[in-house]
């Protein structure tokens, strides 16, 4: 299989404003849609397709680069319900970290979580993410910190 990444454009914003979670994960994350105009009129931050192969399974949202402490934010992450627990998560999860590094030269990833969301926390815990103690109430989904520090 061939996973790659793609900023969302305006061939493919439909099919990515389109994905969704499970209904019992709505209220973890932001929908799609909220995030894609987020990024069109904040301008702090990229929206990517996730692809295998020519299949959209999932999208990401990241930026907010902080050139002080050389950082930026995984602000999305999700794989759409109909491709979930193919494995998809943790085999995108550790592209977008080298993508995102690569984007703004970082030293430190942050991303926030829902409180209730252990399976995520899990999965990021397990990629060296660790949270912080510190809480995002900055959009509509307020979440715990979590920070990924990168090694030289």
């Amino acid at each position: 299989m061939s996973l790659h990444i793609c900023e969302v454009t305006k061939e493919n914003w439909r099919s990515v404003a389109a994905l969704s979670v499970s209904e019992q994960q709505k209220h973890f994350i932001e929908n799609n849609a909220f995030s894609l105009a987020e990024c069109m009129f904040e301008n702090y931050a990229t929206s990517l397709g996730l692809y295998d192969e020519e299949t959209l399974v999932g999208y990401a949202m990241y930026g907010w680069p902080n050139s002080v402490n050389k950082s930026a934010w995984l602000d999305r992450f999700m794989i759409d319900y109909r491709f979930q627990g193919n494995g998809y998560a943790k085999r995108f999860l550790p592209l977008l970290i080298v993508y995102i590094q690569q984007q703004y030269d970082c030293k430190k990833i942050y991303l926030s979580l829902h409180t209730d969301n252990i399976y995520a926390q899990k999965l990021y815990e397990s990629f060296g993410f660790c949270l912080n103690g510190e809480i995002d109430d900055e959009g509509p989904v307020v979440g715990r910190v979590m920070e990924l520090n990168i090694e030289e």
